[in-house]
């Protein structure tokens, strides 16, 4: 039994099941009835035995893999060739109308001699990753391996009836499965697995043979007999077909990249993947936006990323409504009005449900200044007066929280972690983010006739002011005020001559900060972009590009780091941090060096079209999280920037 890797290879879903596949097309995990949740798959493994020998499981390797989408579309072919001999084709999508997955094989003899072969399918399912109380019982009515828990229904068959079942404990069943000892058993609960057995005949040389999986999920074991009857009855070439039609249809919502100059074939295929990645992580259900499949439930090496963060999904959103896909950014909005707190603000991070998720900094000012600025971005562009009354009440209670919670003596926001969730401070980047949610703020309310904008604007303004008063040192930002740092931290900074203060928190514990905090972080450029405190060419935004690129810049490889010091995973270039520095140079007129941009995050893209969070400088490859929704966000809005109508 392997451990799953964190990397994922490809997704694919329906916006209510969410599957996660590795290179060799073992399914991973999948996500349902939401795409944050609950992850229901220990493994799923396919293999052939051919001859009556023992199975040879497809993450062997024995095997040869290769995978790809096919293009501008949520299906995914994976062929795998074993020796000289066989070649297996996945063909893999989830139904967009049902929850139904289909793997569609297709079994070819490349050998020069006859062969018998047989398929094998493992499978270990476990309920919201919980080994208690799951139960496995063979369906004789529907011919499937049926899996439950509670009201979560998993059920496995296929077009062709089964030559056989095993139903036990993992270990046990994998062992039976691979020697070919298929000896059926009676329904069985714990922490169970079943495998099941297809015989596919003879196959002289060059012959092929296919197979159709259908694996549905459902609140009953009739629901998802209903399911099954149903795929069979439509089979795979159907509703594979319209699965593709459906993605066609979608995509053709999209704007298309077509202004001069004239896009680049990967550019172009790269932006219509990206907008593909957004609507697998938009939840059909509620319309939260998540950051990524959760790779990592255990949080043995970060705390998780399958949740909705406001920031995150204001970049997402933006770059939806930018792109044309308004309705999907409308459906985050309505989702935010229910998830703000009655204060006003919207938590660390959400679960699709709107309730709060795990979290390490509750209070994060910059988010719901993003979501403000989203709103009124969506207004210009799509929702209009309309949009602006609905979410008139939401805005003001925001707006009136950011402005109550500004520092009388600085003027800054009041402390909170900073956007990489690491430090608290008070952060020019949180500043910004707060200035142009209220910027945003007085813009929704003026839309929607509301006396009381020039309250917000004005508070935007004196906003500015504060923080080029205090942020702006030698001619450049630097990354915020009174940063807080433990005790060691402190005495650290004392000894080395920064200037640190001691302040008295809540109940009487000591606070420790250092006054000025200088380190160069790339979300300093939200600055300009998106938030437009200064111009792009505004000389003290210019000399903090420059310092920026000169501090974070990869001398391997290429890429803009997140900030001096990083340590986070290697401390690695991350996709969206260079291609925020793209959008910075497209807003200066420097539209080459903006190319050059893009095109470093076209050449970092994985082989199935995904963006990652970091990549090694070295090997160019993912160093973590694929993909990451945000990073395929600024892919978007610089594409649409560079090759777009978008100016």
């Amino acid at each position: 039994m392997n451990t799953k890797p964190f990397l994922i290879d490809a997704v694919l879903g329906n916006s209510r099941m969410l599957v996660t596949l590795t290179r060799n097309a073992e399914l991973q995990r999948l996500f349902w009835p939401h795409v944050d949740g609950t992850q229901n798959v220990e493994r799923i493994l396919g293999g052939i035995s051919l001859d009556g020998g023992p199975v040879v499981w497809q993450d062997s390797d024995l095997w040869d893999h290769a995978q790809a989408y096919e293009p501008d579309q949520n299906v995914l072919v994976t062929s795998s060739r074993l020796g000289s001999g066989l070649e297996v084709s996945y063909t893999d999508a989830a139904l967009p109308e049902r929850d139904i997955f289909i793997r569609h094989l297709t079994v070819t003899n490349r050998g020069a001699a006859a062969v018998a072969v047989r398929y094998a399918l493992f499978q270990w399912i476990r309920f919201d990753e919980n080994p208690l109380y799951n139960t496995a019982l063979f369906s004789a009515e529907t011919g499937a391996l049926v899996h439950y828990r509670k009201d979560a229904y998993l059920a496995l068959g296929a077009d062709r009836e089964m030559a056989g079942y095993v139903i036990g404990y993992p270990k046990q069943v994998l062992q039976e499965a691979t020697d070919l000892h298929f000896g059926g058993g009676s329904v069985l609960h714990g922490d169970v697995a079943g495998a099941a057995l297809w015989d596919l005949g003879r196959l002289a040389p060059g012959d092929s043979v296919s197979l159709s999986l259908f694996l549905v999920m459902g609140r009953s074991l009739h629901q998802t007999g209903d399911l099954l009857r149903y795929a069979r009855a439509t089979g795979a070439a159907e509703l594979l077909n319209r699965t593709r039609a459906y993605w066609t249809d979608w995509l053709g919502q999209a704007r298309p990249l077509s202004v001069p100059p004239a896009t680049p074939e990967a550019v172009a295929a790269l932006y219509r993947r990206s907008l593909l990645v957004f609507k697998l992580m938009s939840d059909e259900q509620t319309g939260a936006v998540i950051a990524a499949p959760e790779f990592d439930p255990g949080y043995t090496r970060c705390g998780g990323y399958a949740y909705c963060w406001g920031r995150d999904a204001a970049y997402v959103t933006a770059a939806m409504d930018q792109a044309g896909l308004h309705e999907m950014a409308a459906r985050f909005y309505r989702w935010a009005l229910t998830a703000q707190e009655p204060e006003g603000w919207w938590a660390h991070r959400h679960y699709a449900s709107g309730g709060w998720g795990p979290s390490w900094g509750l209070l994060q000012v910059d988010e719901t200044g993003s979501i403000l600025y989203g709103m009124a971005l969506h207004a210009r562009l799509y929702g209009g007066v309309e949009f602006a009354r609905t979410v008139r009440d939401a805005v003001r209670r925001a707006a009136d929280w950011l402005i109550q919670g500004l520092d009388p003596q600085t003027g800054l926001p009041v402390a909170s972690h900073d956007l990489w969730e690491e430090r608290i401070g008070r952060h020019t980047y949180s500043a910004a983010a707060v200035y142009g949610g209220l910027q945003a703020a007085a813009q929704l309310l003026q839309l929607a006739g509301d006396a009381d904008a020039g309250r917000y604007q004005a508070a935007a303004a004196g906003l500015k002011a504060a923080i080029l008063r205090e942020t702006v040192r030698e001619g450049r930002f630097i990354r915020g005020r009174y940063l807080q740092v433990d005790e060691a931290g402190y005495l650290a900074a004392r000894a080395a001559g920064q200037t640190v203060r001691q302040r008295v928190g809540p109940l009487g514990y000591p606070i420790y900060e250092i006054v000025e905090d200088p380190v160069p972080d790339a979300s300093l450029l939200g600055l300009s972009v998106p938030f437009g405190v200064l111009d792009p060419a505004d000389p003290v935004m210019a000399r903090t590009a420059a310092y920026l690129r000169k501090t974070l810049w990869a001398r391997t490889g290429g890429g803009l780091r997140r900030y001096r010091g990083d340590r986070y995973r290697g401390g690695n270039p991350w996709v969206l941090c260079t291609l925020w520095l793209g959008l910075y140079e497209a807003e200066r007129g420097r539209e080459e060096a903006a190319r050059q941009l893009l095109d470093w995050a076209v050449e970092r893209q994985t082989p199935t079209g995904l963006l990652p969070e970091q990549v090694d400088p070295r090997s160019g490859e993912p160093a973590w999280v694929v993909p990451l929704t945000w990073s395929h966000a600024m892919f978007v809005l610089l594409a649409l920037r560079l090759y777009g109508d978008v100016r």
